[in-house]
């Protein structure tokens, strides 16, 4: 049997995946541009083959596994591969700032978090063919991510505690996908531009008022009759405004790269989700 043709250098990505619904995402996402795809776990990089692409989404992950994160990105360092594509977080910055942050801000996490973000990206420190992307807050990677919580709070009639006072420009798994994958392919067709970039929606908001909008959509799957209950999250006296909004005009101005709205293709997510949790209305 003959081998596809991609017409990309090279047509292989390998995934390192989190373990979440960032790995699935990615999967799909390579198989529909027509990549060959290598799925590996972070204790398989030894089967890596060599003259991939490398998107590693390792350090998508509880930050509980940080230290084990941190071992993988020090090995991907010297792999033998064509480039690397590291995600990464808004968290290296510590925030506050009436502004978005582009790519020539000084990191200062202060953060547990943020630190080990930022010493994934350290990781990498020196290597010539590497993409850092930066991405907004992930609303909905897990069952422990916003979207999922604020779906099962809704659905059960449990409160749910919210911030209203920091804004982001969030991020769905599946955009997230896209803008990983649309760097790869930029890569394999001959881009060689190494760096950091950020990415996330055009328009920022707080927790709150994603999840007032998530609620909307939510109840087409639900009963109408049902009301949210937030209230706003206590900052324990804290005064100082910790917003991160990224600016995304980089990656599109080297990648072609357009962003997207988070309200974009939410309402199939919400219902999705809600499928997933088994809350669905009969």
């Amino acid at each position: 049997m003959s081998e596809l043709n991609t017409g990309y250098m090279p047509d292989t990505v390998a995934i390192i995946t989190a373990g979440n619904e960032i790995d699935g995402a990615l999967q799909k996402r390579l198989q529909r541009v027509g990549f060959r795809i290598q799925q590996l776990a972070p204790t398989e990089l030894d089967q890596l083959r060599p003259g991939s692409i490398v998107i590693n989404a390792s350090a998508c992950v509880d930050n509980r596994d940080m230290p084990e994160v941190l071992q993988v990105c020090a090995q991907l360092s010297g792999a033998a591969c064509k480039h690397i594509i590291h995600l990464s977080s808004y968290q290296v910055f510590s925030g506050g700032e009436r502004r978005r942050y582009d790519e020539d801000e000084p990191a200062d996490p202060q953060s547990s978090s943020g630190q080990n973000w930022l010493a994934c990206e350290a990781a990498f420190s020196g290597l010539q063919d590497l993409t850092v992307l930066r991405f907004g807050w992930m609303v909905d990677s897990a069952q422990g991510a916003l979207l999922a919580r604020i779906l099962r709070g809704f659905v059960l009639g449990e409160a749910l505690a919210l911030d209203d006072r920091i804004s982001g420009n969030p991020v769905t798994v599946v955009d997230m996908a896209r803008v990983a994958v649309a760097t790869a392919q930029q890569l394999a067709s001959g881009a060689e531009v190494s760096g950091i970039y950020h990415y996330g929606s055009t328009d920022s908001c707080t927790a709150m008022e994603f999840a007032l909008e998530v609620v909307e959509r939510a109840q087409a799957f639900c009963d109408e009759e049902r009301l949210a209950q937030f209230t706003s999250l206590e900052d324990g006296g804290e005064k100082r405004d910790r917003s991160i909004v990224l600016a995304c005009g980089k990656l599109r101005d080297v990648f072609g790269i357009q962003q997207r709205s988070w309200r974009q293709g939410l309402t199939r997510q919400v219902e999705l989700w809600l499928e997933r949790l088994n809350l669905q209305a009969e």
